[in-house]
């Protein structure tokens, strides 16, 4: 007789599937990871809440059942205010919802172990449960915020970016001071541990990773290929949506202008009418939307571009990139969190001349850029890679909340 598996509640805030975001991807594969050593119960604060699609999400990742509550609300003025009055940050106000908190109490209570994926879904926690709670951190997520303030002109919202950020490092302290630890990146520890001064025993390591089974795809042959750069990412990311535009605005013209034949393609859903109207009106820029095959695309250009000016975890269109053995050209938070040398693994960049010269660059020279590829690909395989980290957070969990996990 098959031994039963203790049981699991993930409490996430938008439904992992389709798997076609950085932070779906990541939750996805973690869940059918968890699945084969737990009866995992799956609960979200948003997302499509038609039958087919939860069906689609439980027979993929092999989870027991899945409910998803609510609606996101907006990221606006109104909202904010009312998240002033009620709630510690934004985010929490904007997945809220009273059903779901009732659940997630009861949810709690029953499981063995109980895993927490994003911040702002921590709020709802009942205070004297959170022990029992395993925080699965993204990204530091004041950092985003802060850094964000960073590049705003507008002084008054300048001003709000700074004071959100202080409301959800304030919050971020509390919830993982009192969780029984956090699972975060290297980068995104070391952010938090110096911010809100907690200890390091407080943190258990994780990664977020891409697409691994890129590597099993033929090299990519950057000598046949069109003189031709790769942009990929959900765009109503913030920090996609910015630097994306920053680089079409600061860089791409002068790439143009000592290269007319080169091309800039952008994939990924979620682009304003500002963007689609600038790539269509750019020489060069051209805007394909969501792609369902990415690899298609990626085995055309020569390089992938990571132009981020802020945010914080590690970014898994670096990972797909170096995946695919395409060439990275990407500035310092892209490849943040990484063991990632310039001129090594990928052309790293500081300004926007060096931008523009590497851009050229590596259009140009695609012995050398096969060479570096090729170093990345290596150390992706070797050490970026799901089951390993997998089998290392297992142990942690295994370790705080024993089990009969087999």
């Amino acid at each position: 007789m098959a031994t039963k598996k203790p049981s699991l509640y993930f409490l996430t805030t938008e439904l992992p599937w389709p798997a076609t975001s950085g932070g779906r991807i990541k939750t996805y594969r973690l869940l059918k990871f968890l699945s084969q050593h737990y009866d995992v119960r799956l609960a979200c604060a948003h997302g499509a809440n038609d039958r087919n699609t939860l069906t689609e999400l439980r027979e993929a990742s092999g989870i027991a059942s899945v409910q998803v509550f609510g609606e996101l609300r907006s990221r606006n003025a109104l909202n904010w205010f009312m998240a002033i009055a009620q709630f510690p940050t934004l985010n929490c106000y904007r997945v809220y919802s009273k059903k779901l908190e009732s659940v997630m109490r009861w949810g709690i209570e029953q499981a063995e172990v109980t895993i927490v994926d994003h911040l702002e879904m921590m709020e709802m926690i009942p205070e004297n449960l959170i022990s029992k709670v395993i925080y699965h951190s993204h990204n530091a997520e004041f950092r985003l915020w802060a850094d964000y303030a960073k590049i705003e002109t507008n002084p008054i919202k300048k001003w709000v970016l700074d004071w959100e950020a202080d409301r959800v490092k304030v919050f971020e302290r509390w919830a993982i001071k009192r969780t029984a630890f956090a699972f975060a990146a290297p980068n995104d520890q070391a952010s938090i541990m110096d911010a809100n001064k907690l200890d390091a025993n407080k943190f258990r390591l994780t990664y977020h990773l891409g697409d691994e089974s890129l590597l099993e795809k033929p090299t990519t042959d950057l000598k046949g290929n069109k003189p031709r750069v790769l942009f990929m990412g959900t765009l109503s990311w913030m920090p996609n949506k910015d630097g994306i535009n920053w680089y079409i605005d600061h860089v791409w013209p002068q790439v143009v202008s000592k290269m007319p034949s080169a091309e800039l393609i952008i994939c990924g859903k979620g682009a304003d009418s500002n963007l689609v109207n600038k790539a269509a009106n750019t020489k060069g820029v051209s805007y394909l939307g969501f792609v369902e095959d990415l690899n298609a695309v990626m085995e055309t250009c020569k390089a992938a571009i990571i132009p981020l000016r802020f945010g914080s975890g590690m970014k898994i269109k670096t990972l797909d990139a170096m995946y695919r053995g395409l060439p990275v050209l990407s500035s310092n938070v892209g490849i943040d969190g990484l063991d990632v040398e310039h001129d090594n693994h990928a052309l790293i960049c500081q300004n926007d001349e060096e931008w523009v010269q590497q851009t050229i660059s590596v259009l140009n020279e695609e012995s050398k850029m096969q060479a570096m590829a090729d170093r990345a690909r290596a150390l992706v395989r070797d050490k970026y890679v799901y089951p390993q980290i997998f089998r290392s957070m297992l142990g942690d969990m295994q370790q705080t909340f024993p089990s009969d996990v087999s």
